[in-house]
């Protein structure tokens, strides 16, 4: 270190130079030239002394390229500098680092083979549960049945009467469907349409039925009714001009027409 340049410190390898700081009192910092430099413990002082200057050891020229004096230099320490831990990529190990492995157990002078499972358990639980699934399925069955049966209860004993022409259907769309007398049918809502006709027509030729002895005529539907059925009178004069009238008007709508046979039930398909 040289100390020719007041409150400095200088390498006295290259001449690199750099301000004296307090912190740095008493450590050895490393220049970038590699030379060590040995920091004193007090500041230089900013004057000459009256001793004369020692004469420095020249040393050789610098292999790289000149640098400015004031560029600074390295303040590690030398501890610092060239004690810094090693940054080992992660697949890498750490010899010397860690718990040892453990020693691989000697082989067995005699051959050893694992114990056989038993499945005495699994298979007492497979079958308790197989159990529970069998029962809860005999459950829901019998629940189901009994639902259809008391429906069918409600419903009333079936008729025992024949079901002539299409009673048969006619009675499961009335079960079924939702319908009403044609009067309250358009009262529930003006703008609902019965086949081809008008609310005023619809209305007109339901009461023509009715004076032919028609004890009810229903229209089916929320909106748009196809069908109109009408219930028979029992007086075979008066259902003859209702049955005439159907007869005309399905074969000028290719339906097929239906003869008095007794039935309770008369269908018009009206179409659109």
């Amino acid at each position: 270190m040289s100390t020719t340049d007041p409150g400095r410190i200088v390498c006295a390898s290259c001449g690199r130079s750099g301000p004296y700081r307090p912190e740095l009192a008493g450590k050895r910092l490393k220049c970038k030239c590699g030379g060590i430099i040995q920091v004193p413990a007090h500041s230089p002082p900013d004057h000459p002394s009256d001793e004369p200057l020692r004469p420095q050891p020249i040393a050789p020229a610098p292999s790289e390229p000149a640098h400015d004096p004031d560029a600074g230099y390295d303040i590690r320490t030398e501890a610092e500098s060239d004690n810094r831990p090693v940054q080992r990529p992660p697949n890498v190990l750490a010899y010397g680092t860690g718990a040892a492995p453990a020693p691989e157990p000697a082989p067995s002078a005699y051959p050893t083979y694992p114990r056989p499972k038993t499945y005495a358990s699994n298979s007492a639980a497979e079958q308790s549960h197989l159990i529970r699934m069998v029962i809860l399925i005999a459950v829901i069955t019998v629940v189901i049945g009994g639902s259809i049966v008391g429906i069918r209860m409600l419903k009333g004993p079936a008729s025992s009467a024949p079901q002539l022409g299409e009673d048969a259907d006619i009675e499961a769309k009335i079960s079924d469907e939702y319908h009403k007398d044609v009067h309250a049918w358009f009262q529930e809502d003006p703008s609902r349409i019965m086949g081809p006709w008008s609310q005023s027509q619809a209305i007109s030729q339901a009461d023509r039925w009715h004076q032919q002895g028609a004890k009810q005529v229903l229209a089916f539907g929320s909106r748009i009714s196809l069908v109109a059925v009408i219930e028979l009178p029992d007086d075979p004069a008066q259902r003859k001009p209702i049955f005439d009238w159907q007869a005309q008007w399905h074969k000028e709508h290719l339906a097929k027409v239906w003869t008095d046979v007794g039935q309770k039930y008369l269908m018009i398909r009206l179409g659109i």
